[in-house]
């Protein structure tokens, strides 16, 4: 797992990812949408694996305009806590918590320097990320340090995007440069990698049903490429939701060539 391109850019200030404003956010903060099936396993996963109960601490790396963070806070009474690198997403993710009505602490630091983040060791029930580990050829040797802000009997949640299948298809068509941004994992290669790490696994697999808008253009100029990249995102999310909503989200298996995320839970071997 090497010769991930370099994906800074996509997180720093009008770098395509982060699209609202501060003064947005606030007026309209991102929370989970319960009507979208993602969401919704999405915070199955959270229950199901968290360990969470009032007043757990909870910290979210790479957080910013996390909706996660108001949901743990305000429906889960989590003390949060978030840290994320680029100051404009750090102002972003405290925004979002205002917005939402929801208290928690956002540091601008890197969570994967242990020196800057001494005050953080063993503080915390639950560590989690989404869609930030695919981003490094050194990912064991990140979540090793992660490890460190765990209290002994907590757990780590990671999602990665799973660019397998249908994914890798719509995301190669749009952009083969930010298909090379991520470390493509299924779910057997994210629980090794964390194994290596040190970790011991409670769960693993896959999230979601389909997803039509995980794969994105950002970045490349208007084109016929672009646009058909964009119709086949929205047509296929348009069929994915018609279907969930009549068969009422039961016939929605989380398949590894189509769902949206991969996730793995697990705790430390040692204190």
């Amino acid at each position: 797992m090497n010769g991930v391109r370099p994906s800074d850019w996509l997180w720093k200030e009008g770098g395509g990812y982060y699209t609202q404003s501060e003064e947005e956010l606030i007026k309209q903060p991102l929370l989970p949408d319960m009507r979208w099936l993602r969401d919704r396993r999405l915070i199955g996963v959270f229950k199901r694996y968290g360990n969470l109960a009032a007043g757990s601490a909870v910290l979210e790396v790479g957080c910013g305009r996390s909706p996660w963070l108001p949901y743990l806070a305000r429906h889960e009474r989590c003390v949060a806590a978030g840290v994320d690198i680029e100051p404009v997403a750090a102002q972003l993710a405290r925004a979002n918590l205002s917005g939402a009505g929801a208290k928690g602490d956002i540091l601008c630091r890197d969570a994967f320097d242990l020196k800057q983040n001494e005050d953080l060791i063993g503080k915390f029930d639950l560590v989690y990320s989404l869609g930030v580990i695919e981003h490094f050829d050194d990912a064991a040797r990140r979540l090793a340090v992660l490890a460190h802000y765990l209290k002994p009997k907590g757990r780590l949640l990671t999602m990665v995007p799973n660019l397998q299948g249908v994914n890798w298809a719509l995301q190669r068509l749009a952009d083969r440069k930010l298909l090379e941004m991520h470390v493509i994992y299924n779910a057997k290669q994210l629980r090794w990698v964390h194994e290596a790490a040190g970790f011991q696994t409670i769960a693993g697999g896959y999230v979601g049903f389909f997803d039509g808008f995980l794969t994105s253009a950002v970045g490349v100029p208007s084109g016929a490429r672009r646009r058909i990249h964009q119709w086949l995102c929205w047509a296929s999310n348009m069929g994915c939701t018609a279907w969930t909503r009549l068969v009422n989200g039961v016939a929605t298996p989380e398949l590894s060539w189509v769902a949206p995320l991969v996730f793995y839970v697990g705790r430390q071997t040692s204190p």
